[in-house]
């Protein structure tokens, strides 16, 4: 039978790996805290751990666990498929249960990396955000040479041979984009979604978000949309603020619904989608 006390040691297993995931920037996931971390419980235990190592992290570190939605799919059958996958939730990340008020009083200071992760996913987003939540390929390519992805997307030791403004040749900043779009497929910030069948291979709808080279014969039917991180990280008027502020323009109600008519919604100004 088990104890309360084996319940809590779970509990502040999952607390630790949770935080751990969290570091690493990887998500939460349901077969490893079925292993390791509640080793000798039964799977009725799962909820019961889960909800206080929930407590846990809200009450010690005001962070709580929410789960990731499911990768973006395209076709009736996919949203079948989502539909019945979307009950039970088999990803989380770790988000903060603070106000937004409280977490400006405290200034935070994120980690260098991290600072620059998250302003460049916030600038990819934002221009997918704006064109009705879907971009193509080459259009995001485009954009993400414009933009100069930095230097911690990349692959550890990869000579770039880019620090000198113009230096890199077309070739150089083609793959630099690439490498930048598939770290931000990687890290569930975009889903990569095939729009048609090309020579017997993957058809309309399947997502690629862990794909890291692009086939170039392929890639005039492949559009990006918001992946499950984004979704979770990136709110409806968060987004809008932060368009308003890089536009150089006031977030006014007016604003708002210009923008949320651009991503093909309607956004209220307390950010809820009407």
């Amino acid at each position: 039978m088990e104890g309360d006390s084996e319940k809590e040691r779970a509990a502040v297993n999952l607390t630790r790996y949770a935080l751990a995931c969290h570091a690493s920037g990887k998500p939460i996931k349901r077969e490893d805290i079925r292993g390791p971390v509640m080793a000798g419980l039964n799977s009725r235990s799962f909820r019961p751990v889960f909800d206080l190592a929930n407590a846990f992290l809200e009450e010690d570190f005001a962070l709580k666990m929410v789960a990731l939605p499911q990768h973006e799919k395209k076709t009736a059958r996919s949203e079948a498929k989502n539909a019945n996958a979307s009950k039970t939730a088999n990803r989380w990340v770790l988000q903060s249960v603070l106000p937004d008020e409280a977490r400006e009083r405290l200034d935070m200071v994120l980690a260098k990396d991290e600072k620059s992760i998250l302003g460049f996913a916030a600038m990819v987003l934002s221009l997918i955000f704006v064109n009705n939540m879907s971009i193509s390929h080459d259009q995001l390519v485009l954009y993400v040479r414009k933009l100069g992805p930095p230097d911690c997307v990349f692959p550890a030791g990869e000579a770039r041979d880019m620090s000198v403004a113009g230096s890199a040749t077309d070739v150089q900043l083609e793959s630099a984009a690439h490498t930048a779009i598939a770290y931000l497929a990687r890290h569930s910030y975009l889903d990569k979604i095939s729009l048609h069948s090309a020579n017997g291979r993957q058809g309309f709808g399947e997502t690629q978000a862990t794909q890291q080279t692009a086939d170039a014969e392929g890639e005039s039917g492949v559009e990006y949309t918001w992946g499950p991180q984004a979704k979770v990280k990136f709110e409806m008027m968060d987004m809008a603020r932060f368009i308003a502020a890089v536009s150089g323009q006031e977030c006014t109600p007016d604003f708002i619904k210009a923008v949320g008519r651009a991503c093909g919604q309607n956004i209220s100004a307390t950010g809820a989608v009407e």
